[in-house]
């Protein structure tokens, strides 16, 4: 196996070395694709970009990558929002794409804020090479304002590592639920999920050094956009003395007051130097 991971980031490139570092060691090709213009026309910090090159210049990230094949969209409305699931996809299959053009045999597209815990995930690629599974995919946690507090198991899965070919594609399907921008579609004849005590994503959801830059660059449909000062609100509420967080229907409809789980910061996030 040789194995590519593309790293989709514009928000958040605070949490990015901390969850390379993880992986490093067992990925052959790290990219990261970023872009200096989000989908709906905000710029990314110049500190965000001096971290970037920095995490080039330490060997950490082998190919930074600028996306900027897209338009910056004037609203948030519906055809809007649709528009930036397309650019998302686009620049999820650059990754694909890259991956391919070096080599690479399998394939993990991943998000910024998205961690696995090192002798896990060393594990499961083993487990797939060695049962050669063609596309798999695990479930992931939310963790919501500070990466010691959770708010369990999410009910959609992630795609993991995918066995690739000149003929692969980013598509809006995959045989388990997940984003729609984040399917992959391959010619294999195995497919294989994760059970939670063998592997689990660690997804630091809500966990920034600016949140706002987060919510005003997602191309999340259902998301009322006029109450994000309220949604924001809430999330730096939480703590380990008040675990508990109410989306009000901003974000995720169907979710009432939620009881957050604590644990430990067992990626050594340095969230408390960013206040």
């Amino acid at each position: 196996m040789k194995l590519g991971v593309s790293y989709i980031v514009f928000d958040g490139v605070e949490l990015l070395e901390h969850s390379i570092k993880q992986i490093r060691k067992h990925v052959d090709y790290v990219q990261v694709i970023y872009q200096s213009t989000s989908w709906f026309g905000h710029q990314i910090k110049n500190e965000d970009l001096i971290t970037l090159n920095s995490l080039k210049l330490k060997g950490l990230v082998d190919e930074l990558t600028k996306f900027s094949d897209f338009t910056p969209l004037k609203d948030t409305l519906a055809n809007s929002i649709a528009k930036s699931k397309v650019y998302e996809k686009s620049k999820r299959e650059l990754g694909l794409k890259s991956a391919l053009k070096k080599g690479c045999t399998h394939y993990l597209c991943m998000d910024v804020d998205e961690f696995y815990i090192e002798d896990e995930f060393a594990r499961a690629k083993n487990k797939i090479e060695e049962n050669d599974y063609g596309l798999t995919a695990v479930r992931f946690i939310n963790y919501v304002n500070i990466p010691t507090l959770h708010r369990g198991y999410d009910p959609s899965r992630v795609p993991f590592i995918c066995k690739i070919s000149n003929s692969s594609m980013m598509t809006s399907r995959f045989f388990v639920k997940c984003d729609p921008t984040r399917g992959i579609a391959s010619k294999v004849e195995t497919t294989h999920e994760f059970d939670t005590e063998s592997i689990t994503m660690h997804h630091m959801e809500s966990v920034r050094k600016d949140l706002k830059t987060k919510y005003e660059a997602t191309t999340r449909a259902i998301f009322k956009r006029t109450d994000m000062k309220t949604l924001l609100e809430n999330i730096k509420k939480v703590s380990h003395t008040r675990p508990e967080l109410d989306f009000n229907k901003i974000i995720f409809p169907a979710l009432g007051k939620i009881r957050l789980k604590s644990c430990d910061n067992i990626f050594e996030i340095p969230y408390e130097n960013w206040k």
